[in-house]
């Protein structure tokens, strides 16, 4: 398993464990320079947003991934967790739709995580 394979399994494996929906990672290094894998979430609400937000950033740390940037807030429905090679994007469901990144790399490989 690659690194980067490494790094998606602990950023799902920390928004599964906060209860995360619709969790899917897409491979888009072979589309973009801007990264090798984006992880895609959905919170139910802003407080479990937050708490996936907090439990991805101790994992990863945990795991000796660092955190290059954030950008949003969960209260505006969207944040980006960026790690350099992998890309955690957490949404209400809301903004999930109004982004659709789903169908936006349709033509990448995709993987839909379940418990």
């Amino acid at each position: 398993m690659s690194r980067e394979e490494m790094m998606v399994e602990c950023a799902v494996n920390a928004l599964q464990n906060k209860m995360a929906k619709d969790v899917v990672s897409l491979h888009v290094g072979a589309a973009t320079i801007i990264t090798d894998y984006f992880v895609l979430a959905t919170g139910s609400n802003k407080s479990q947003m937050d708490a996936m937000i907090d439990g991805v950033q101790e994992e990863m740390k945990e795991a000796g991934y660092e955190l290059m940037t954030r950008e949003g807030q969960s209260q505006g429905g969207w944040v980006l967790l960026d790690y350099g090679d992998v890309v955690v994007h957490i949404f209400d469901s809301e903004m999930r739709e109004f982004y659709a990144l789903d169908s936006t790399w349709r033509d990448v490989e995709k993987r839909t995580w379940t418990d």
